[in-house]
């Protein structure tokens, strides 16, 4: 009996957790990193301030929770898409396509993420390069498949991976800031081509 009733307080504390976490991705794509305070958050997850501590630690501590959630989520979404295509290419293409449609979604946490939080939090920085490095992987992956198979030149597909997923970085992060590309989707379908053509593939209309 009390083992069921120690899970049921788990499961409490988790949908809590999960309320505040949600209310924080609210607070923090209405506002901004800096701008965005504790008893902000908190009243929009409509607890007392002093009861967010015994959730998290302070604001980096949650921001971090954030980061966890959208890189799980965008993972399982890049695998669930590319697990659509059998072609190297195509998997390429899925991966960052469905990169682009979550931070369509989610710009103003996009934002937040890839341009507020890196300059005042070392550890934050740390969990992106993570991001980044796992989409170099996949991407490496595909392009040693795609060598393999001498569909493009045989060259150092650990580099191509690194100028694939730094280009389309750079891009998403320009358009963050600057608002350019105006639209985003069609500037990577450029981007993809140009990428394409630079691996050696020839048939990119």
């Amino acid at each position: 009996m009390a083992y069921r009733q120690t899970n049921k307080v788990m499961e409490k504390l988790q949908s809590k957790k999960k309320e505040i976490l949600t209310a924080a991705r609210e607070v923090f794509a209405e506002n901004s990193y800096q701008r965005t305070s504790i008893k902000a958050i908190a009243q929009k997850a409509k607890i007392a301030t002093g009861t967010f501590y015994l959730y998290f630690r302070n604001k980096d501590a949650l921001i971090n929770m954030i980061v966890e959630e959208m890189f799980y989520e965008l993972l399982e979404s890049i695998r669930n898409e590319r697990a659509n295509f059998s072609d190297g290419f195509d998997k390429l293409q899925a991966s960052m396509e469905t990169c682009i449609k979550l931070f369509i979604k989610e710009k103003n946490m996009a934002k937040i993420l890839l341009v507020q939080v890196p300059g005042v939090n070392n550890a934050f920085n740390a969990k992106l390069i993570d991001i980044e490095n796992e989409l170099i992987k996949l991407t490496k992956e595909d392009l040693d498949e795609l060598k393999s198979q001498g569909r493009i030149p045989n060259e150092d597909t650990f580099v191509s991976a690194l100028a694939f997923v730094g280009s389309f970085r750079q891009v998403i992060i320009n358009w963050l800031r600057e608002g350019k590309p105006e639209d985003l989707e069609v500037s990577v379908a450029t981007l993809m081509k140009y990428n394409l053509r630079g691996m050696g593939k020839r048939d990119v209309s």
